[in-house]
């Protein structure tokens, strides 16, 4: 052996022997397995912190990482060191923006986060989308619970947007004449009420009959306060067109819009006689015995007036009836003639005038005034006579 290689050797010896823990360390590596994001993967580094294994390998991190376990902590042969990057997520949630740092992964994990996981939420993105280290913006509706009443029956909905979504949710038909409260554009908001009150109008005909009106005509040829009809009133008939509002089936309101003539009314034409005619004396309307009539038609005569309602009403003649004037009333005779009466069982003899239309009992020929009565037999109500 050469004096050069031995010496070499023996230097190698005493520099082992010298420094031999020195040569160890500096021939030392600790096999550890770096988990970033999930993905894993193993490698050989000097002892020391988390913090200089992970810059041995050029690993960054930043203060919304998180790395376990922690940065300061002494690594060991076969160590985990597990690296998740955080990620900006903006999470606009029914209109008001969210701002979170999160090490999830995809958008199901931070909904989880963020205790918004509820299935009826309505979320702008996919929940399963993974979220990249640049991070992600999206939006989501929360679902509300709310009540519809419809015709005084109420449902529960839950359901996310406004009041229109609400109502399909709740199979709800409506038009452009219902009273929806609040608005359909209403965003919804947990315990809302929601009513619909159903208005229907509909168009209905009605036949209404129309009165006649009546003419009068003067007459010089029939004594004054008698009447004759010479052409009959007929009622006419119109079509009216009514709009009648129904809210939840019941009719609220009703509404004149149109009327067409059907029938046109018939005026009645009435005759109404200006011939005067000679009232009947005081002498002779006294109740005489003198004078009595011997001759014309005998029959029994009844009265009326005084105590049975007919005083002050209208006679045919058109006057109204006086039971204290000496009248009578005749199926036959002229309205407005003067006829002479007498009790046949007496011979008192009254004339009266004859104003109105009666009587319309059988075997009756006068209705003979409280007066006229009282004038040939008093007290009584039929009595027989004869007049002419």
């Amino acid at each position: 052996m050469s004096k050069v290689v031995a010496s070499a050797i023996a230097g190698a010896l005493s520099l082992t022997s010298a420094g031999g823990l020195t040569m160890v360390q500096a021939l030392d590596r600790d096999t550890v397995t770096f988990s970033v994001d999930g993905v894993s993967q193993q490698a050989k580094v000097k002892p020391g912190t988390v913090k200089q294994a992970l810059a041995q390998h050029g690993i960054t991190v930043g203060p919304h990482d998180d790395v376990q376990p922690s940065l300061e902590s002494e690594i060991h042969d076969g160590q985990v060191i597990t690296v998740n990057y955080g990620r900006r997520v903006v999470v606009t949630i029914d209109g008001k923006k969210v701002v979170r740092w999160t090490t999830a992964k995809n958008v199901s994990e931070v909904l989880d986060q963020l205790n918004q996981s509820d299935p009826d939420n309505v979320v702008s993105v996919s929940r399963s989308l993974d979220i990249s280290r640049a991070g992600l913006s999206f939006s989501m509706q929360t679902a509300k619970d709310v009540s519809v009443t419809v015709g005084g029956k109420t449902q529960k909905v839950t359901t996310v947007g406004t009041v229109a979504d609400a109502l399909k949710a709740a199979k709800v038909s409506y038009d452009s004449n219902d009273v929806i409260k609040p608005g359909l554009g209403t965003p919804l908001a947990d315990g809302m009420k929601i009513t619909l009150t159903m208005v229907d109008q509909n168009s209905q005909k009605r036949r209404v009959a129309v009165p006649f009106s009546v003419k009068k005509v003067e007459d010089s040829s029939m004594a004054k306060g008698e009447t004759k009809v010479t052409t009959k009133g007929v009622k006419g008939t119109n079509e009216e067109t009514w709009a009648v509002v129904y809210k939840d089936g019941k009719k609220v309101s009703e509404k004149k819009v149109s009327t067409k003539v059907v029938k046109a009314p018939v005026t009645q034409v009435v005759k109404v006689g200006t011939k005067k005619v000679a009232k009947a004396s005081a002498a002779s309307n006294s109740g005489s015995t003198s004078n009595p009539v011997t001759s014309g038609r005998t029959c029994v005569a009844s009265t009326y007036g005084e105590g049975d309602g007919t005083a002050g009403g209208p006679t045919a003649s058109g006057e109204t009836f006086d039971p204290s004037a000496l009248t009578a009333a005749s199926r036959t005779l002229s309205l407005g003639s003067i006829i002479r009466v007498t009790n046949v069982a007496n011979g008192r003899t009254v004339t009266v005038r004859i104003n109105d239309r009666g009587p319309y009992v059988g075997g009756r020929c006068l209705d003979l005034s409280t007066a006229a009565m009282n004038a040939i037999a008093p007290g009584q109500g039929l009595v027989t006579v004869r007049y002419s």
